[in-house]
């Protein structure tokens, strides 16, 4: 793996609801093949994902984990790629809004 391979995405002030959410969280965000690690500073924590191993799966994780807890999902701009096109673009998907608005 390539240092220029790593994106260091960002969730800024996520709520937690509950210890066990929380866990739910970390656990999700550790079963996403591409993610290579996070550590936190104040309210944030910098996810490091490795580009090179992004597939649809890994995507749609990502997808569906910053929208439960609310992080920016226009940072996963990064990785629009004609790879993704047919169904990441898609404007009537649930993102769509939020990752390209």
């Amino acid at each position: 793996m390539d240092d220029a391979d790593i994106v260091e995405l960002q969730a800024r002030n996520v709520t937690y609801y509950s210890p066990g959410d929380e866990e739910a969280f970390f656990e999700w965000l550790d079963r996403i093949e591409c993610v290579e690690g996070g550590s936190g500073s104040g309210d944030t924590l910098y996810i490091s994902v490795d580009r090179a191993e992004v597939d649809e799966e890994c995507l749609r994780e990502l997808l569906a984990l910053f929208r439960r807890y609310g992080v920016d999902l226009k940072q996963l701009r990064i990785f629009d790629s004609e790879e993704f096109a047919a169904w990441f673009r898609n404007p009537d998907a649930f993102w769509h809004a939020e990752v390209f608005g």
